[in-house]
């Protein structure tokens, strides 16, 4: 076997524990026989912080984690989405879920219909009130209840899709626990310095501060601090989308006190100079600020989110090349794009998903590099997409906020912004992260009316049209009237052991 064919038998990966555990879970469970994997975790908590997934996420899928593993958690509790307060006005609310696709009349997409009607009578302004009552998951969080996605393709609960809340050092825990340490070499440690070889410019060697080296194949730096050691990373290839998000600071709090059992989804509120996320947990509940430091003092900011958090220094960016030589770079040492909408998970679970797509790995490990540096550009470029959007389409008029209207949008969310409002339509690119109907949800919701409808939507007859619209409202409407209030459907969910 040759040195081109030859696979890597030892590898390492360190960082924090939050983004330590995700890589590492799903990199255990692919091992194959020959390979040794060694997890040196940093010692150190690193602050409060929530986390919200999907219960149908690809990456759990992979693990074999369902809801009843993650409502054993602690701190977990169910929801649908989160609350946008405040991005169109201050007092404006607007409920973003995950959804499956509204299903089409006659081929024709309903947005496409509601947008001809609402075109017709000269009343663009009313499409958003037109579209609402197709928008079931969003009434059901609306109306403080809660279902679990139908298996049935013809139920209107079929585009449910639950969401956990979950302190973040939790699903940690979760996931070191969730599989088999027997193949895997458990270090506490720091790094403390690395060693290059001169010749191939490949890392040789880890040095921990407890006194041990790590020796492998090949090194995952999930945080950061190999990165940090190293003359391999280059500051050219970082990418920042601070015109996009022009926010500096991000502090992280803990709030005392159970939270209102009525308010079980998060709240990404928007305020003067910033954002401020908080997140129920089951006994508590996590507030994240990410702000421009400009804009508010640092009392104002502890105020906003709670004392004796942990604050840190927020540059929203993401590497282009974060697989060169021996070094993969995962997490925050690749990427970051803060806690809206869990963006920094996100990013996790598909660069642990992409990194595992190529197990066994080569020595010679060019060909898996340069497809690992590509599809983790599209993932980073369709979060920072998904992001963005509603900064970019908000409605707030104070400095931080005009600055992200004003800032020039990249080029992929251009083009999906200029497809929609010119004829409605949704620009897919390849895989998708994230349903095409949050986009569509986001873009009406926030107040985008296409020039023109779907030329097919033209041929309907709309007194027949509209009378079919009216059946499907209206089962969405009962399906609405049957779904229990939100304590009412976890307490089922416990009976039958999902708790």
């Amino acid at each position: 076997m040759n040195g081109g064919e030859r696979r890597v038998r030892r590898i390492a990966i360190l960082g924090k524990s939050h983004e330590l555990w995700p890589v590492a879970a799903l990199l255990g469970k692919n091992l194959t026989a020959d390979m040794e994997l060694i997890a040196v975790e940093e010692p150190e908590a690193y602050g409060p912080a929530a986390i919200t997934i999907r219960l149908d996420d690809p990456f759990l899928v992979r693990l074999g984690i369902g809801a009843e593993a993650l409502l054993r958690v602690d701190s977990a509790i169910l929801a649908l989405g989160t609350e946008l307060r405040g991005w169109r006005g201050d007092h404006s609310r607007f409920f973003l879920t995950g959804s499956g696709d509204l299903p089409e009349v006659e081929d024709i997409a309903i947005h496409q219909i509601m947008l001809r009607a609402a075109l017709t009578y000269d009343q663009p302004e009313r499409l958003a009130y037109l579209y609402q009552p197709f928008r079931l998951p969003a009434r059901i969080a609306e109306a403080g209840k809660f279902a679990f996605q139908s298996s049935d393709p013809r139920s209107p609960l079929s585009m449910m899709r639950p969401t956990v809340h979950l302190d973040r050092s939790h699903y940690a825990a979760l996931l070191k626990n969730s599989f088999s340490t027997d193949r895997m070499d458990i270090v506490e440690a720091r790094p403390k310095a690395v060693r290059v070889s001169a010749d191939s410019g490949t890392i040789v060697r880890v040095e921990l501060d407890n006194g041990r080296a790590i020796d492998a194949d090949l090194y995952i730096d999930v945080s950061g601090a190999v990165s940090g050691l190293t003359k391999l990373a280059s500051s050219s290839d970082w990418h920042s989308i601070s015109d996009g998000l022009p926010f500096d600071r991000l502090l992280a709090a803990e709030k005392a006190g159970e939270p209102p059992k009525w308010d079980r989804h998060e709240v990404a509120q928007a305020i003067k100079g910033g954002l401020l996320i908080t997140t129920p947990l089951r006994k508590t509940s996590i507030a994240q600020l990410v702000c421009a430091s400009s804009a508010m003092t640092s009392e104002e900011q502890q105020d906003l989110a709670g004392y004796g958090g942990n604050a840190m220094v927020f540059e929203p960016g993401y590497l282009r090349q974060p697989w060169t030589g021996n070094l993969v770079r995962l997490g925050s040492a690749s990427s970051c794009f803060g806690p809206f909408l869990s963006a920094d998970t996100t990013m996790l679970h598909r660069q642990a998903a992409i990194f595992t797509d190529h197990m066994p790995v080569r020595l010679e490990m060019t060909v898996e590099a340069r497809e690992y540096n590509r599809r983790h550009l599209i993932a980073a470029q369709q979060i920072r997409d998904f992001v963005q959007l509603p900064f970019a389409l908000s409605h707030r008029g104070d400095k931080a906020w005009i600055g992200v209207r004003d800032s020039k949008l990249s080029e992929s969310l251009t083009i999906r912004l200029d497809q929609f409002r010119s004829r409605g339509r949704f620009v897919a690119f390849e895989s998708e992260i994230f349903d095409q109907q949050s986009w569509i949800d986001l873009m009406i919701g926030f107040g985008i009316v296409p020039e023109r409808y779907d030329p097919m939507a033209q041929s309907l007859d709309m007194t027949t049209m509209a009378r079919r619209l009216k059946k499907l409202s209206s089962a969405f409407g009962q399906a609405l009237a049957t779904i229990p209030a939100y304590e009412e459907a976890i307490g089922a969910a416990s009976a039958i052991g999902l708790d």
